[in-house]
């Protein structure tokens, strides 16, 4: 944990916090709340010193040069995703292909798994994150979280477990594999 003593802060960066979204700091766990949800995150493990002004966040760190700018630019960005996934969702858009067995996707009890994949008898399975949802109609997969890294490691996790090893990749494209990922409000491309 970071302790805080009389170090002089080389790294310093700023963070507007828009309208509609309350952060609450407790030492350096960070709270945000917004329209569609709640999202945490504890940066104890950094050693960063996060400060809430008026309607901002300070985030800053002793650490010099380059490493100590990359961890407060990480953090920031880690946090303006936690705000704006608060306000719009995070979707990510999955595709599933297959030329040679068809798999059939099944979702129950926070549990994703594919039967028949490449003629395997034993499905393969992902666990579901808490705060994800998951929409599939026929070979269209839709992930739709507000918190942006969960959703991103269950996409990546999905194409991990569906990925034919042993096989020449050329003929055997079989897998889920991601089409598209972006925030609701923005134009799909």
């Amino acid at each position: 944990m970071y302790t805080e003593t009389l170090r002089r802060v080389t790294a310093k960066s700023e963070l507007a916090i828009p309208e509609g979204v309350q952060v609450e700091l407790n030492g350096s766990a960070v709270k945000v709340t917004g329209p569609l949800g709640t999202t945490s995150k504890d940066f104890s493990k950094t050693r960063v010193k996060i400060e809430k002004g008026e309607a901002k966040l300070e985030v800053s760190t002793d650490l010099k040069g380059r490493r100590g700018k990359a961890m407060v630019g990480a953090i920031v960005k880690r946090l303006s995703n936690m705000m704006k996934g608060v306000r719009t969702q995070y979707v990510i858009n999955m595709k599933l292909v297959f030329s040679h067995f068809p798999p059939t996707i099944e979702v129950q009890n926070g549990v994703f798994s594919v039967k028949n994949f490449m003629g395997e008898r034993t499905p393969r399975r992902v666990p579901i994150p808490a705060g994800v949802q998951v929409e599939v109609k026929e070979q269209d997969i839709r992930v739709t979280s507000i918190d942006i890294e969960s959703a991103t490691q269950f996409a990546g996790s999905l194409e991990t477990k569906t990925k034919t090893i042993g096989k020449d990749q050329r003929i055997y494209l079989d897998g889920i594999y991601v089409q598209g990922k972006h925030y609701e409000d923005e134009v799909k491309r």
